[in-house]
Protein backbone atom coordinates (compact mmCIF):
# COMPACT_ATOMS: atom_id res chain seq x y z
CA UNK A 1 0.00 0.00 0.00
CA UNK A 2 1.07 3.51 -1.05
CA UNK A 3 1.68 6.20 1.59
CA UNK A 4 -1.17 8.40 2.16
CA UNK A 5 1.78 11.14 1.15
CA UNK A 6 3.61 9.52 -1.52
CA UNK A 7 3.67 12.50 -3.93
CA UNK A 8 3.29 12.18 -7.80
CA UNK A 9 5.09 14.30 -10.15
CA UNK A 10 4.70 18.24 -9.11
CA UNK A 11 1.59 19.96 -11.32
CA UNK A 12 1.43 23.59 -12.34
CA UNK A 13 0.45 26.10 -9.69
CA UNK A 14 -3.20 27.58 -9.59
CA UNK A 15 -3.21 31.28 -9.42
CA UNK A 16 -6.28 32.14 -7.09
CA UNK A 17 -8.62 35.16 -7.92
CA UNK A 18 -7.81 38.79 -6.52
CA UNK A 19 -11.44 39.36 -5.56
CA UNK A 20 -12.90 36.67 -3.26
CA UNK A 21 -16.56 35.92 -3.29
CA UNK A 22 -18.59 37.58 -0.71
CA UNK A 23 -17.11 40.90 -1.15
CA UNK A 24 -19.01 44.37 -1.86
CA UNK A 25 -17.17 46.01 -5.01
CA UNK A 26 -16.60 49.65 -3.29
CA UNK A 27 -17.27 50.89 -0.13
CA UNK A 28 -17.06 54.74 0.19
CA UNK A 29 -16.95 56.77 3.86
CA UNK A 30 -17.44 60.67 3.08
CA UNK A 31 -17.29 63.50 5.16
CA UNK A 32 -19.91 65.96 2.76
CA UNK A 33 -23.10 66.04 0.58
CA UNK A 34 -21.19 67.15 -2.26
CA UNK A 35 -18.79 64.27 -2.90
CA UNK A 36 -21.19 61.96 -2.10
CA UNK A 37 -23.05 63.42 -5.19
CA UNK A 38 -19.84 63.51 -7.23
CA UNK A 39 -18.97 60.05 -6.15
CA UNK A 40 -21.83 58.90 -7.14
CA UNK A 41 -22.57 60.01 -10.40
CA UNK A 42 -19.07 58.47 -10.83
CA UNK A 43 -19.60 55.12 -9.97
CA UNK A 44 -22.72 54.77 -11.82
CA UNK A 45 -20.45 56.17 -15.02
CA UNK A 46 -17.73 53.79 -14.47
CA UNK A 47 -20.23 50.63 -13.63
CA UNK A 48 -18.28 49.32 -10.75
CA UNK A 49 -21.07 47.29 -9.02
CA UNK A 50 -22.65 46.46 -6.08
CA UNK A 51 -21.43 49.00 -3.08
CA UNK A 52 -22.71 51.79 -0.98
CA UNK A 53 -21.93 55.35 0.04
CA UNK A 54 -21.90 56.34 3.70
CA UNK A 55 -21.34 59.01 5.83
CA UNK A 56 -18.80 59.25 8.50
CA UNK A 57 -15.32 59.70 7.26
CA UNK A 58 -12.33 57.28 8.18
CA UNK A 59 -13.33 56.92 11.23
CA UNK A 60 -16.33 55.14 10.66
CA UNK A 61 -14.74 53.09 7.93
CA UNK A 62 -13.05 51.69 10.97
CA UNK A 63 -15.74 51.17 12.76
CA UNK A 64 -17.50 49.69 10.23
CA UNK A 65 -15.10 47.45 8.62
CA UNK A 66 -14.56 45.28 11.96
CA UNK A 67 -17.64 44.03 12.03
CA UNK A 68 -18.51 43.56 8.01
CA UNK A 69 -16.77 42.68 5.20
CA UNK A 70 -13.99 44.85 3.22
CA UNK A 71 -14.78 45.48 -0.05
CA UNK A 72 -12.64 45.58 -3.01
CA UNK A 73 -12.00 49.19 -3.18
CA UNK A 74 -12.31 51.67 -0.35
CA UNK A 75 -12.67 55.51 -0.83
CA UNK A 76 -12.05 57.25 2.96
CA UNK A 77 -12.20 60.44 3.23
CA UNK A 78 -9.59 62.43 5.87
CA UNK A 79 -10.87 65.75 5.84
CA UNK A 80 -10.70 67.01 9.14
CA UNK A 81 -7.89 64.15 10.55
CA UNK A 82 -5.58 65.75 12.58
CA UNK A 83 -3.39 62.38 12.32
CA UNK A 84 -4.69 60.70 9.04
CA UNK A 85 -1.13 58.75 8.66
CA UNK A 86 -2.60 57.10 12.36
CA UNK A 87 -6.08 56.72 11.46
CA UNK A 88 -4.67 54.96 7.86
CA UNK A 89 -2.96 52.62 9.44
CA UNK A 90 -5.74 51.41 12.25
CA UNK A 91 -7.90 51.22 8.76
CA UNK A 92 -5.24 49.03 7.25
CA UNK A 93 -5.48 46.55 10.43
CA UNK A 94 -8.96 45.95 9.98
CA UNK A 95 -9.23 45.57 6.58
CA UNK A 96 -9.32 42.21 4.81
CA UNK A 97 -6.32 41.25 2.54
CA UNK A 98 -6.47 42.71 -1.04
CA UNK A 99 -7.95 46.44 -0.91
CA UNK A 100 -6.78 49.07 -2.77
CA UNK A 101 -7.57 52.29 -0.84
CA UNK A 102 -8.48 55.45 -2.01
CA UNK A 103 -8.13 58.29 0.20
CA UNK A 104 -10.30 62.03 0.08
CA UNK A 105 -8.82 64.85 1.99
CA UNK A 106 -9.14 68.99 1.98
CA UNK A 107 -5.15 69.34 2.65
CA UNK A 108 -2.90 70.03 -0.51
CA UNK A 109 0.51 68.98 0.57
CA UNK A 110 3.46 66.86 -1.26
CA UNK A 111 4.22 65.88 2.53
CA UNK A 112 0.95 64.44 3.72
CA UNK A 113 0.80 62.61 0.18
CA UNK A 114 4.18 60.96 0.07
CA UNK A 115 3.27 59.80 3.58
CA UNK A 116 -0.50 58.49 2.52
CA UNK A 117 0.95 56.37 -0.05
CA UNK A 118 3.56 54.86 1.82
CA UNK A 119 0.87 53.76 4.55
CA UNK A 120 -0.60 51.91 1.86
CA UNK A 121 -3.45 54.42 0.01
CA UNK A 122 -3.31 53.51 -3.37
CA UNK A 123 -4.23 57.05 -4.35
CA UNK A 124 -5.17 60.50 -2.59
CA UNK A 125 -7.79 62.63 -4.18
CA UNK A 126 -8.05 66.53 -2.61
CA UNK A 127 -11.05 68.55 -2.75
CA UNK A 128 -13.06 69.87 -4.34
CA UNK A 129 -13.01 66.76 -6.14
CA UNK A 130 -14.36 66.65 -9.46
CA UNK A 131 -15.86 63.63 -11.76
CA UNK A 132 -12.17 63.56 -13.52
CA UNK A 133 -10.14 63.27 -10.91
CA UNK A 134 -12.47 60.53 -8.96
CA UNK A 135 -12.75 58.61 -12.33
CA UNK A 136 -8.93 58.60 -12.07
CA UNK A 137 -7.94 57.58 -8.90
CA UNK A 138 -11.02 54.58 -9.06
CA UNK A 139 -9.81 53.71 -12.30
CA UNK A 140 -6.26 53.35 -11.01
CA UNK A 141 -7.50 51.62 -8.30
CA UNK A 142 -9.45 49.13 -9.95
CA UNK A 143 -6.92 48.45 -13.10
CA UNK A 144 -4.14 48.01 -11.13
CA UNK A 145 -5.85 46.90 -7.66
CA UNK A 146 -3.02 48.80 -5.16
CA UNK A 147 0.65 47.29 -6.94
CA UNK A 148 2.20 49.98 -4.68
CA UNK A 149 -0.15 49.42 -1.89
CA UNK A 150 1.21 47.74 1.54
CA UNK A 151 -2.94 47.39 2.43
CA UNK A 152 -3.69 45.60 -0.91
CA UNK A 153 -0.21 43.32 -0.76
CA UNK A 154 -0.78 42.43 2.46
CA UNK A 155 -1.37 38.29 3.39
CA UNK A 156 -3.24 37.38 6.16
CA UNK A 157 -0.97 35.63 8.81
CA UNK A 158 -0.33 31.90 8.98
CA UNK A 159 -0.04 30.27 12.03
CA UNK A 160 0.61 26.32 11.99
CA UNK A 161 0.02 24.23 15.23
CA UNK A 162 2.18 21.10 15.38
CA UNK A 163 2.15 18.71 18.44
CA UNK A 164 5.84 16.96 20.05
CA UNK A 165 4.15 14.20 19.99
CA UNK A 166 0.09 12.73 19.75
CA UNK A 167 -2.23 13.44 22.68
CA UNK A 168 -0.77 16.89 23.60
CA UNK A 169 -3.87 18.59 22.48
CA UNK A 170 -2.65 20.42 19.38
CA UNK A 171 -6.05 20.25 18.05
CA UNK A 172 -7.59 21.61 20.82
CA UNK A 173 -5.64 24.73 20.91
CA UNK A 174 -5.56 24.99 17.30
CA UNK A 175 -9.24 25.11 17.39
CA UNK A 176 -10.07 27.49 20.47
CA UNK A 177 -6.79 30.02 19.48
CA UNK A 178 -9.03 29.87 15.92
CA UNK A 179 -12.33 30.40 17.76
CA UNK A 180 -10.47 33.31 19.94
CA UNK A 181 -9.14 35.45 17.53
CA UNK A 182 -12.79 34.61 15.32
CA UNK A 183 -14.79 35.68 18.59
CA UNK A 184 -12.83 37.72 20.61
CA UNK A 185 -10.71 39.58 18.22
CA UNK A 186 -13.16 40.32 15.19
CA UNK A 187 -10.64 38.63 12.82
CA UNK A 188 -11.68 36.70 9.73
CA UNK A 189 -10.03 33.27 10.19
CA UNK A 190 -9.68 29.92 8.29
CA UNK A 191 -9.18 26.94 10.12
CA UNK A 192 -8.05 23.91 8.11
CA UNK A 193 -7.38 20.32 9.48
CA UNK A 194 -4.46 18.44 7.30
CA UNK A 195 -5.34 15.41 8.81
CA UNK A 196 -8.01 13.93 5.75
CA UNK A 197 -8.44 10.73 7.62
CA UNK A 198 -8.02 11.34 11.52
CA UNK A 199 -8.30 15.26 12.53
CA UNK A 200 -10.91 16.53 15.05
CA UNK A 201 -11.18 19.95 14.20
CA UNK A 202 -14.47 19.51 12.92
CA UNK A 203 -15.58 17.36 15.94
CA UNK A 204 -14.26 19.44 18.29
CA UNK A 205 -16.63 22.17 17.27
CA UNK A 206 -19.41 20.14 16.53
CA UNK A 207 -19.82 20.21 12.60
CA UNK A 208 -19.89 17.95 9.96
CA UNK A 209 -16.71 16.98 7.61
CA UNK A 210 -16.80 17.59 4.26
CA UNK A 211 -14.99 16.56 0.98
CA UNK A 212 -14.27 19.74 0.08
CA UNK A 213 -10.56 19.46 1.69
CA UNK A 214 -9.87 16.18 0.04
CA UNK A 215 -11.30 18.20 -3.51
CA UNK A 216 -9.30 21.19 -3.22
CA UNK A 217 -6.16 19.36 -2.41
CA UNK A 218 -6.66 16.64 -5.28
CA UNK A 219 -7.57 19.48 -7.86
CA UNK A 220 -5.12 22.22 -6.90
CA UNK A 221 -5.42 24.72 -10.47
CA UNK A 222 -9.27 24.52 -9.29
CA UNK A 223 -8.23 26.31 -6.19
CA UNK A 224 -10.16 29.53 -6.94
CA UNK A 225 -12.06 31.81 -4.13
CA UNK A 226 -15.36 30.39 -5.65
CA UNK A 227 -14.42 26.84 -4.11
CA UNK A 228 -13.55 27.55 -1.03
CA UNK A 229 -16.80 29.32 -0.88
CA UNK A 230 -18.11 26.41 -1.19
CA UNK A 231 -16.52 23.82 0.63
CA UNK A 232 -15.91 25.57 3.71
CA UNK A 233 -17.76 25.35 6.85
CA UNK A 234 -18.98 28.67 8.65
CA UNK A 235 -18.85 28.72 12.45
CA UNK A 236 -20.53 32.16 13.50
CA UNK A 237 -19.62 35.25 11.11
CA UNK A 238 -16.18 34.61 11.04
CA UNK A 239 -14.45 31.34 11.25
CA UNK A 240 -15.05 29.07 8.68
CA UNK A 241 -13.37 25.17 8.96
CA UNK A 242 -11.83 23.52 6.11
CA UNK A 243 -11.75 19.02 7.06
CA UNK A 244 -12.35 16.07 6.35
CA UNK A 245 -13.12 12.50 7.14
CA UNK A 246 -12.27 10.16 4.67
CA UNK A 247 -12.17 6.49 4.74
CA UNK A 248 -9.09 4.81 6.39
CA UNK A 249 -8.84 2.19 3.78
CA UNK A 250 -8.48 4.86 0.98
CA UNK A 251 -5.11 6.15 -0.38
CA UNK A 252 -4.96 9.86 -0.23
CA UNK A 253 -2.51 11.72 -2.37
CA UNK A 254 -1.85 15.21 -2.46
CA UNK A 255 1.67 17.56 -2.88
CA UNK A 256 3.19 20.24 -1.59
CA UNK A 257 2.45 22.38 -4.78
CA UNK A 258 -1.23 21.39 -3.51
CA UNK A 259 -0.94 22.93 -0.01
CA UNK A 260 0.77 25.86 -0.91
CA UNK A 261 -1.45 26.66 -3.73
CA UNK A 262 -4.42 26.37 -0.99
CA UNK A 263 -2.63 28.03 2.16
CA UNK A 264 -2.11 30.91 -0.56
CA UNK A 265 -5.67 31.19 -1.99
CA UNK A 266 -6.74 31.62 2.05
CA UNK A 267 -4.39 34.37 2.75
CA UNK A 268 -5.46 36.87 0.47
CA UNK A 269 -9.28 36.17 2.00
CA UNK A 270 -8.40 36.22 5.79
CA UNK A 271 -6.49 37.90 8.21
CA UNK A 272 -5.51 34.27 9.77
CA UNK A 273 -5.18 30.86 8.39
CA UNK A 274 -4.76 28.42 11.25
CA UNK A 275 -3.69 25.13 10.43
CA UNK A 276 -3.63 22.03 12.25
CA UNK A 277 -0.39 19.93 10.94
CA UNK A 278 -0.21 16.27 11.98
CA UNK A 279 3.12 15.41 13.18
CA UNK A 280 4.41 13.45 10.01
CA UNK A 281 7.63 14.10 7.96
CA UNK A 282 6.12 14.63 5.07
CA UNK A 283 6.51 17.31 1.83
CA UNK A 284 3.07 18.53 2.23
CA UNK A 285 3.14 18.75 6.07
CA UNK A 286 6.54 20.24 5.71
CA UNK A 287 5.78 22.73 3.10
CA UNK A 288 2.60 24.20 5.30
CA UNK A 289 5.24 24.64 8.27
CA UNK A 290 8.14 26.25 6.36
CA UNK A 291 5.48 28.60 4.89
CA UNK A 292 3.98 29.90 8.41
CA UNK A 293 4.49 33.23 10.06
CA UNK A 294 4.22 31.18 13.12
CA UNK A 295 4.56 28.06 14.17
CA UNK A 296 3.11 27.18 17.18
CA UNK A 297 4.85 23.55 18.87
CA UNK A 298 2.85 21.83 21.71
CA UNK A 299 4.13 20.00 24.23
CA UNK A 300 3.42 18.49 27.46
CA UNK A 301 5.95 17.42 30.44
CA UNK A 302 6.97 13.88 29.72
CA UNK A 303 10.39 13.16 28.47
CA UNK A 304 9.31 11.58 25.06
CA UNK A 305 7.49 15.30 24.60
CA UNK A 306 10.97 16.70 25.58
CA UNK A 307 12.58 14.90 23.19
CA UNK A 308 10.37 15.20 20.49
CA UNK A 309 10.78 18.94 21.26
CA UNK A 310 13.97 19.03 20.74
CA UNK A 311 13.95 16.99 17.45
CA UNK A 312 11.20 19.15 15.74
CA UNK A 313 13.14 22.51 16.94
CA UNK A 314 15.88 21.21 14.73
CA UNK A 315 14.16 20.58 11.61
CA UNK A 316 12.25 23.85 12.15
CA UNK A 317 14.94 26.40 12.46
CA UNK A 318 13.64 30.03 12.15
CA UNK A 319 13.22 30.18 8.32
CA UNK A 320 15.82 32.99 8.87
CA UNK A 321 14.00 34.91 11.18
CA UNK A 322 10.66 35.31 9.23
CA UNK A 323 9.37 32.84 11.08
CA UNK A 324 8.36 32.98 14.87
CA UNK A 325 8.19 29.55 16.49
CA UNK A 326 6.41 29.77 19.82
CA UNK A 327 7.04 26.87 22.57
CA UNK A 328 3.74 26.00 24.30
CA UNK A 329 3.63 23.66 26.97
CA UNK A 330 -0.26 22.50 27.41
CA UNK A 331 -1.46 20.25 30.19
CA UNK A 332 0.58 21.63 32.80
CA UNK A 333 0.22 19.52 36.11
CA UNK A 334 -1.29 16.28 35.05
CA UNK A 335 1.71 14.23 35.68
CA UNK A 336 2.57 15.72 39.42
CA UNK A 337 5.86 15.15 41.20
CA UNK A 338 6.66 12.78 37.98
CA UNK A 339 6.45 15.82 35.21
CA UNK A 340 9.12 16.44 33.74
CA UNK A 341 9.61 20.90 35.21
CA UNK A 342 9.03 23.64 33.06
CA UNK A 343 12.63 24.77 34.33
CA UNK A 344 13.95 21.58 33.12
CA UNK A 345 11.75 21.84 29.78
CA UNK A 346 13.43 25.26 29.39
CA UNK A 347 16.78 23.74 29.93
CA UNK A 348 16.87 20.76 27.47
CA UNK A 349 15.18 22.82 24.66
CA UNK A 350 16.98 25.80 25.16
CA UNK A 351 13.76 28.22 24.99
CA UNK A 352 11.08 29.42 27.45
CA UNK A 353 7.54 28.16 26.61
CA UNK A 354 5.84 31.62 25.97
CA UNK A 355 2.50 30.15 26.80
CA UNK A 356 1.67 27.73 29.67
CA UNK A 357 -2.01 26.04 29.99
CA UNK A 358 -2.87 24.72 32.76
CA UNK A 359 -4.26 20.26 32.94
CA UNK A 360 -8.27 21.31 33.39
CA UNK A 361 -9.71 17.54 32.04
CA UNK A 362 -13.45 18.68 32.95
CA UNK A 363 -13.66 21.93 31.19
CA UNK A 364 -13.24 19.65 28.15
CA UNK A 365 -16.15 17.21 29.62
CA UNK A 366 -18.74 16.85 26.92
CA UNK A 367 -21.50 14.55 25.55
CA UNK A 368 -22.80 14.81 21.59
CA UNK A 369 -24.45 17.76 20.44
CA UNK A 370 -23.08 19.59 23.37
CA UNK A 371 -19.63 20.49 22.47
CA UNK A 372 -18.81 23.27 24.35
CA UNK A 373 -15.71 25.99 23.03
CA UNK A 374 -13.67 26.03 26.36
CA UNK A 375 -12.22 29.78 25.33
CA UNK A 376 -15.45 31.13 24.89
CA UNK A 377 -15.79 30.95 28.96
CA UNK A 378 -14.04 32.36 31.86
CA UNK A 379 -11.04 30.68 33.49
CA UNK A 380 -7.30 30.11 33.18
CA UNK A 381 -7.42 28.03 29.81
CA UNK A 382 -9.59 31.34 28.28
CA UNK A 383 -6.77 33.13 29.93
CA UNK A 384 -3.82 31.28 28.43
CA UNK A 385 -5.37 31.16 24.72
CA UNK A 386 -5.89 34.88 25.35
CA UNK A 387 -2.12 35.39 26.08
CA UNK A 388 -1.14 33.09 22.87
CA UNK A 389 -3.84 35.20 20.82
CA UNK A 390 -2.07 38.05 22.09
CA UNK A 391 1.40 36.87 20.83
CA UNK A 392 0.25 36.30 17.54
CA UNK A 393 -1.69 39.31 16.90
CA UNK A 394 -0.49 41.99 19.17
CA UNK A 395 -3.97 43.05 19.98
CA UNK A 396 -6.29 42.80 23.24
CA UNK A 397 -9.64 41.26 23.11
CA UNK A 398 -12.37 43.42 22.68
CA UNK A 399 -14.25 44.06 25.67
CA UNK A 400 -17.52 43.82 24.17
CA UNK A 401 -19.85 40.94 25.04
CA UNK A 402 -16.58 39.72 26.74
CA UNK A 403 -17.83 37.17 29.09
CA UNK A 404 -21.21 35.81 27.50
CA UNK A 405 -20.90 32.11 26.81
CA UNK A 406 -20.91 30.77 23.31
CA UNK A 407 -20.96 27.44 21.52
Amino acid sequence: MRSVLDAPAPIERAVPSKQPVGRPAFLAFVADGETERLLQECVTQLALGQGTILRGGITKAIEHLGQHRSPHILIVDVTGIDLPISKVNELADVCEPGVAVVAIGNRNEIGLYRDLLHAGVADYVVKPVNQQLLAKALTSGRAHTGESSPIHKKLGSLVTFVGARGGVGTTTLAVNTAWYLAHRQSRRVALVDLDLQNGDCALALDIKPTSGLREALANPLRIDNTLLERVMTPVGERLFVLSSEEPLAEDLHFTAVAVETLIAALREQFHYVIVDVPRTPAAPYRRALDMADFCVLVADQTLRSVRDTVRLRTVFGDRDGKRRNILVVNRHGEGGRHAVTLREIEHVVETKPKSVIPFQPTLFTTVAGAVKIAAAHKGKFTDAIAGLALELSGRPPERRRWWRAEK
